[in-house]
């Protein structure tokens, strides 16, 4: 028996049996079956399904908590920074806006996985359109890569081309789809008029004011101490902290007014490159446009173009300006009769245009220069040599760099000492106070929301309140604040008191009036509420203002977008149907003030005229309507759309 097992497991049948295991081995690794795995995403997406409805062969993009945490942490920033003291830190902590972050990291990450999908990738040209369209890297309306570069250096924390690129890319391939569906949506003509019809719509409202009820008994002791334990929130003071600080700022550092003339020589033996005037040349062009998805057909017929436009102006006594003014596309300088003016190579963006502008001589017309715009025909009609610029030129400019290098190198010295000295004993400000010579600053107390002084800058509120500031009492890391990288602090929590529950006796006036304050709502709503009844059994608003003491107004013609009486009031009354003749008007409550309430009904409707809007105006409309209306509904849809084919699985309790 044991020799006929042992042959079986030497032959076909042990391969049967043993296959599937090796397999399955290789998949999921040995160590799986005697390890636990713990996943700790925020968000999985599924990419890619597994086989055999396992995880085997499954894709996923994992978003992980850290991922969330610092979308979250930015959104929080943002939304304090705009709400200042009106930014509820528990309601914005709430597991709802949680979902809404999460969910706006999700759709680009689906944005991502359809545009792989579909082989979808943002073009070079089109990223550097989108950047050099960017008005702050921009001189004299024109993209300027050494300020683009110098911006970059300046931002914190500073970004290499490279990196900013990489972001911006996605951010256009993120906008990219959504933008072209959005574009998509068609309006029909009824669209537009049944738009005119609402947004332009007057109505004619009959309101009845119900008077405040009689003021109830005063609260007793027992229901005021019971309404306080019940709202404590509302009665706690916001956390607020108060700093100490260094403050290091470069234009502040004494340097010496003047430098002698053998330092400033010895500047400018060595910076003589810098002081060069190039040479320039003076030309003018012809441009013949190319579109960027133009077919061989349209290339060769442009081509053909500017090449018989420069046989014309090679011709004797032919007008180049003349010819530029009749036939050039470059709206720029058309009217200018192509000039260009004085041009040096270093700011001519496209290469093949520079090298055929200096292959020319003076009065010289060259053939046709295809560059990414067209076809250019370029005239050269002057040329101006470069010089070396004297000393006695450029002194004051040599005395101003001279002395913003010494300022910018002591200012480096101290704030390296400044980080030094701070990292040496995190506890206290003192030693690096000594030994640089800075005061010791002190801010008033202030909230999340932020103060005044540098306690309203993001970066010192980030900090300020940071776990390591706040709780375990060490000094910050250097904050740059400054917008050249030239002024800096450190900071240290000077004071800090916590949100506490005021006592009852101190706030025993407020709880009293909130109290009564929510009586008088809650009566007025009651009385409110049981003429309703009674206008819903039939009764005129005139007849119930008798029985009250109180009188029917009518406020005529109004618009959606009135907030006279109440936003609250024309808000209703544009909810309730139009009056069905013979019938009687429905009736709503609308609210006038925060314990005030009216019944309100609507009298008369008139619709917006379609007729009476102007063609340019109803363009605009349809172009609006198809593409905030539709479009965003078509939008909507094709996300879920994507979240049908890639499964999305939150981790609620991770968030």
């Amino acid at each position: 028996m044991l020799t006929k097992i042992r042959e079986a497991s030497s032959g076909w049948v042990l391969g049967l049996v043993i296959g599937p295991i090796i397999v399955l081995f290789a998949f999921w690794g040995i160590n799986g079956y005697f390890t636990g795995r713990t996943d700790t995403y925020a968000a999985r997406i599924t990419i890619k399904s597994g086989w055999f409805g396992t995880g085997i062969g499954a894709k996923y993009k994992d978003i992980s908590q850290d991922e969330f945490r610092k979308q979250f942490e930015n959104e929080r920033q943002q939304k304090r920074n705009e709400l200042k003291e009106k930014f509820d830190e528990a309601k914005f902590d709430g597991i709802a806006n949680k979902r809404e972050v999460m969910d706006h990291i999700v759709q680009r990450d689906l944005l991502d996985a359809a545009a792989e999908r579909d082989g979808i990738a943002v073009s070079a040209q089109q990223l550097f359109d989108a950047i050099a369209a960017e008005p702050a890297f921009q001189v004299e309306g024109r993209f300027d890569k050494d300020r683009y570069k110098a911006l970059l250096s300046m931002q914190n924390p500073p970004q290499t081309p490279t990196q900013y690129e990489a972001g911006k890319r996605d951010d256009i391939l993120w906008e990219t789809l959504p933008n072209e569906i959005g574009a998509s949506g068609i309006a029909a003509g009824s669209d537009i008029d049944d738009a005119i019809r609402l947004s332009e719509q007057k109505r004619d409202l009959r309101y009845l004011p119900v008077p405040a009820p009689a003021s109830a008994s005063s609260p007793t002791d027992a229901e005021l101490q019971s309404w306080y334990e019940a709202h404590a929130a509302g009665y706690r003071t916001q956390e607020q902290v108060a700093l100490e600080y260094l403050d290091l700022d470069a234009s502040k550092i004494t340097v010496p007014t003047t430098v002698d003339d053998q330092t400033l020589h010895q500047r400018y033996d060595e910076q003589k490159n810098r002081f060069i005037e190039p040479e320039q040349r003076l030309a003018s062009h012809i441009l013949i446009n190319v579109p960027a998805n133009a077919d061989a057909a349209v290339e060769k017929t442009a081509q053909a173009k500017a090449a018989a436009i420069a046989a014309q102006a090679r011709a004797p006594g032919a007008d180049f300006a003349a010819l530029a003014r009749a036939n050039s596309q470059d709206e720029g300088s058309k009217n200018l009769g192509g000039d260009l003016g004085w041009l040096s190579q270093g700011v001519i963006e496209q290469k093949a245009f520079a090298t055929a502008l200096y292959a020319l001589k003076p009065g010289q017309i060259s053939d046709p220069v295809r560059t990414a715009e067209g076809w250019h025909v370029i005239q050269l009609r002057d040329i101006r040599q470069g010089r070396q610029i004297p000393f006695e030129s450029v002194r004051a400019e040599l005395e101003r760099d001279e002395l913003k290098d010494a300022r910018e190198k002591l200012y480096n010295d101290m704030s390296s000492k400044l980080v030094d000295l701070t990292l040496k004993d995190s506890t206290t400000l003192a030693p690096a106070a000594r030994e640089l010579g800075l005061p010791i600053q002190k801010t008033p107390l202030f909230t999340r929301a932020g103060g005044t002084g540098i306690a309203a800058d993001p970066k010192v509120l980030a900090a300020a309140f940071s776990a390591s500031v706040l709780e375990d009492g060490n000094t910050s890391d250097e904050i740059d604040i400054g917008k050249n990288h030239d002024h800096m602090i450190v900071i240290r929590d000077a004071q800090h008191l916590p949100v506490k529950t005021l006592p009852f006796q101190e706030v025993h006036d407020r709880v009293l009036a909130d109290l009564q304050a929510n009586r008088r709502a809650t009566a007025a709503k009651s009385a409110a509420d049981a003429l309703l009844v009674r206008a819903n059994k039939g009764e005129s608003l005139e007849a119930l203002a008798t029985s009250i003491a109180s009188v029917v107004q009518t406020s005529a013609g109004v618009t959606r977008n009135l907030t006279t009486p109440s936003a609250d009031l024309i808000a209703v009354g544009f909810r309730l149907p139009r009056p069905v003749p013979g019938k009687a008007p429905q009736v709503a409550i609308a609210s006038l003030a925060p314990d005030t309430y009216a019944l309100v009904e609507v009298a008369k409707v008139q619709d917006g005229d379609p007729s009476t809007t102007d063609p340019a105006t109803r363009g605009m409309l349809r172009k609006r309507y198809a593409q905030v209306l539709r479009g965003s509904l078509d939008v909507s849809a094709y996300i879920e759309a994507l979240r049908d084919e890639f499964p999305v699985q939150i981790a609620e309790d991770r968030l």
